[in-house]
């Protein structure tokens, strides 16, 4: 069973590594020869007969054939369901058109201080549009009064919509995560906005239809813990417009419990409740796992169903006919925990972990109902086969891996079984004994958890939780033992009780989050390096594996230098004289990474998406953390505009210590959190590793009219080429920096503006003479960016034009001054959103 397992994982890293479909009848002639061929060997006994060498070889070809046909069938299964999936997206040609469109709202919509995101099923819409949207309803923003309510969807309702539609779109950068993979999976065909152009939103009724009946459940619940969860009223902030007028009157708005979404995502798996900086604190303290709904989660909940069903069950024997006698308790109580871990998981939102945890839960129970025990790997390998084929792009998530290999490895090192002295035939040791015991055992497993998945953090998410251990050991007990049961029994119980159980879990949370903040505050919470290449990696997994197995320590001490490659990781760093330029894929923003040999500068900081969510979190860092980056020196974020300095609060958390030069007023600049506050002046110069930064505007004589035209620009001049980044200046500034001839020639340039038709003056692209340009604007963005009249004026020069909306991230070197590396096609995917290379 492992062989075929393992022949099954590959099928579908191979197939979800294409970068376009094979035609579908191929894949279905795979699945059925894959099937045809498992269900043939499965069966097969061979000769009892034949000399033992014949008979290994036998089973050798037989093992063989049967992974060649797992494989095959686990490739033509996913690329057989990938085709309609693929199918099913919006025209190109209704891309940011508005169309009306009837559906119905399934799973649990994700809620936002002012707007509601939900997925439509679409009953009724124009050809071209697919059958699943996913869609953003925003809460209208008066310029006076408070802010309106956010416009909130339940599932099964049935609405009618005039909405803005586009493909599906996802930001592509190194160390960022696959939107398009996410929507791909979920059969998404189009994203988009509920648009108050057309008819307003109407809702038409209600569908009653046992599909809706889990979403409705769990909606239903969270209502629930939501307005249990709520604190005590307080004032509502009026717009600061309104002038004292009746728009200023008193209003009162009840704020969540600060640890309400922690304890919402236990009970239900909505792990969109859990703020952005609570997640921030959870990944640098190692505890995320334990957030969401987990395998340690559901065993619990499993094994306390047995402990009760058991007890209930046995007091039947008290009756006249004892229930005991037509089923044993054991019997009993193991179905019924099945049965309840099932529909605990199903409530809370059946993610991968939660698959993994009941597959092996009912596999040990059938086996042992027919009075068998089997074998760990087995148990793990039928898990994984079902995982996979139910859900085969499950292999390019993070999640999949971290889960497979921690419970693997601790099966691996639980070979020397009970603790000494803990034994069956062994005399029973003093209260002590037994407490030291079993916190050994348990360091044992926090140790062997925290070493099995380093290799795989560094690898997903170029970091390392050192303080792991230690927050994991004040954090499992409290979460396993207190908040986790206290959330999920609160689903169980009546009003009040329930509040009064919430309210309760949440305070215990409140509790550890304070703790857990104190520890991600320290220095070294967290360890970085460079994603690690194939034979790094495979070291580690072998050190690993020394470290974990129940050796000796002189055995164990070899491993600990196998990770040292691991941990020590520099990335790929420019030579002396040389500079990297990466122009992250942000969306409408701009954000710049600039490397020399030991230095690195970030030119603006990207946009805001929503509060607590912001492009340094989601983009900037875990590119800077792939490229193997620990230290940034210098920031330089444009002007104040949100799309420029929307994430400099959180690089100045992660890099506290990294200089800021701005040209935004003193308030604003505070605001980002950065200590070394320079201002931007015409003039400036300094040279980092045989690379030269000079600031060229704003200049000193010129009194800007707005924050655009206060634009930092940056040159960077290497040995082998050089860049200019812009910002947000347009014509007036570009005229005014070439009449007092300080534009200097660059072989690439940062496109002023985002592409504006305000920009990319006739003065400019003569003075500078670029050999290529760069537009960062997002995708479909409402502001038309890069305008026709700039592409054209580009084009006319023969400047290479490359986009990260279509392209995604960019990197350049100034040692091939004419080549862009373009993320997208580095990672080909056929779900993703391929364009071509260059619009030159």
């Amino acid at each position: 069973m492992p062989t075929f397992a393992l022949a099954v994982l590959l099928g579908c890293a191979l197939q979800t590594a294409q970068a376009a479909l094979w035609p579908q009848p191929v894949y279905v002639a795979q699945t059925a020869a894959g099937a045809a061929a498992t269900l043939a060997l499965i069966g097969w006994r061979g000769r009892r007969g034949g000399r033992p060498c014949q008979r290994r070889l036998a089973r050798l070809g037989v093992q063989a054939l049967l992974a060649l046909g797992g494989a095959m069938l686990a490739f033509g299964m996913a690329g057989w369901r990938a085709h309609p999936l693929l199918a099913d997206r919006l025209d190109p040609a209704l891309e940011s058109q508005v169309v009306q469109v009837r559906g119905v709202v399934t799973d649990l919509p994700v809620l936002y201080p002012d707007a509601t995101r939900f997925v439509l099923d679409v009953t009724q819409a124009p050809p071209g549009v697919p059958d699943r949207l996913s869609l953003s309803w925003y809460a209208k923003r008066p310029r006076n009064g408070p802010a309106e309510a956010p416009p909130r969807v339940h599932p099964g309702q049935i609405w009618q919509f005039s909405v803005r539609l586009k493909r599906p779109h996802g930001y592509a950068n190194p160390g960022g995560n696959d939107a398009e993979l996410s929507l791909f999976r979920d059969g998404i065909g189009a994203t988009g906005t509920v648009s108050r152009m057309g008819p307003p939103p109407q809702r038409l009724g209600m569908r009653h239809d046992p599909a809706d009946w889990v979403a409705q459940l769990r909606d239903h619940l969270r209502q629930r813990m939501m307005a249990a969860l709520q604190g005590p009223p307080g004032p509502l902030p009026t717009s600061p417009t309104a002038g004292g007028g009746e728009n200023s009157a008193s209003h009162t708005l009840r704020m969540p419990l600060p640890a309400a979404g922690t304890v919402i995502a236990l009970a239900l798996g909505d792990q969109a409740a859990i703020t952005a900086s609570d997640w921030a604190t959870y990944r640098i303290t190692g505890v995320a796992h334990l957030m969401s709904i987990s395998g340690l989660h559901i065993t619990l909940l499993a094994w306390l169903a047995m402990r009760l069903i058991s007890a209930a069950w046995r007091q039947t024997a008290r009756l006249r006919r004892p229930w005991t006698l037509v089923l044993p308790a054991p019997t009993v109580a193991a179905w019924g925990a099945l049965v309840t871990a099932t529909a605990y998981a199903v409530v809370a939102g059946w993610g991968v972990p939660a698959q993994r945890t009941l597959l092996m839960l009912a596999v040990v129970l059938i086996l042992r109902q027919r009075g068998l025990r089997a074998d760990w790997r087995d148990v793990m390998a039928l898990a994984l086969t079902a995982v996979l084929l139910w859900d085969p792009w499950a292999v390019r998530q993070a999640g999949f891996w971290l889960s497979f290999v921690a419970v693997g490895m601790l099966f691996v090192a639980a070979d020397r079984g009970r603790p000494e002295g803990l034994g069956a035939d062994a005399a029973r040791p003093p209260w002590w004994r037994r407490v030291w015991l079993r916190l050994r055992e348990a360091s044992r497993t926090q140790w062997v958890a925290t070493l099995a998945l380093a290799p795989l953090t560094l690898l997903f998410f170029q970091q390392i939780a050192l303080l792991s251990p230690l927050a994991n050991a004040l954090a499992i007990p409290v979460v396993t033992m207190g908040v986790a049961p206290l959330a999920v029994g609160g689903l169980l119980l009546p009003s009040p009780l329930d509040g009064w159980v919430w309210r309760l879990a949440a305070w215990i949370q409140q509790g550890l989050d304070v703790a857990l903040r104190h520890l991600a505050d320290w220095p070294l919470a967290q360890w970085h390096a460079a994603a690690p290449d194939a034979l790094t990696l495979g070291l580690a997994a072998l050190g690993v594996l020394a470290l974990a197995l129940p050796w000796g320590w002189r055995l164990r001490a070899p491993g600990l230098l196998l990770l040292v490659p691991l941990a020590s990781n520099p990335g790929t760093a420019p030579a002396q004289g040389e500079t990297e330029l990466w122009f992250a894929d942000v969306g409408q923003g701009m954000a710049v990474v600039v490397r020399t040999a030991r230095h690195t500068l970030l030119f603006d900081t990207g946009p805001q998406q929503a509060p607590g969510v912001d492009a340094g979190g989601r983009v900037l860092l875990p590119l800077l953390h792939s490229l193997g980056v620990r230290r940034l020196d210098r920031v330089v974020v444009s002007h104040d505009d949100s799309d420029h300095a929307g994430g400099a609060a959180t690089i100045a958390r992660a890099h506290p210590k990294a200089e800021l030069l701005t040209s935004a007023p003193p308030q604003a600049a505070a605001r980002y959190g950065l200590s070394k506050v320079h201002a931007c002046a015409a003039g400036q110069r300094w040279t980092w590793d045989g690379v030269d930064f000079r600031i060229i505007s704003p200049l000193p004589e010129e009194l800007p009219r707005n924050d655009n035209a206060a634009s930092c620009v940056l040159h960077v001049s290497a040995r082998g080429a050089s860049a200019l980044l812009t910002g947000d200046i347009d014509q007036p500034q570009e005229r005014a920096l070439h009449a007092a001839e300080a534009l200097p020639y660059a072989d690439v340039l940062l496109v002023p503006h985002h592409g504006s038709k305000t920009s990319s003056s006739d003065a400019l692209l003569d003075a500078v003479m670029p050999r290529a340009a760069v537009v960062q604007a997002g995708y479909r963005n409402a502001h038309g960016h890069p305008h026709p009249l700039v592409v054209e004026r580009y084009s006319a020069r023969g400047i290479a034009l490359w986009r990260t909306d279509l392209q995604g991230a960019l990197r350049w070197r100034d040692e091939a001054p004419d080549t862009f590396v373009a993320w997208r096609a580095q990672q080909p995917h056929y779900w993703s959103a391929q364009q071509e290379a260059s619009s030159d």
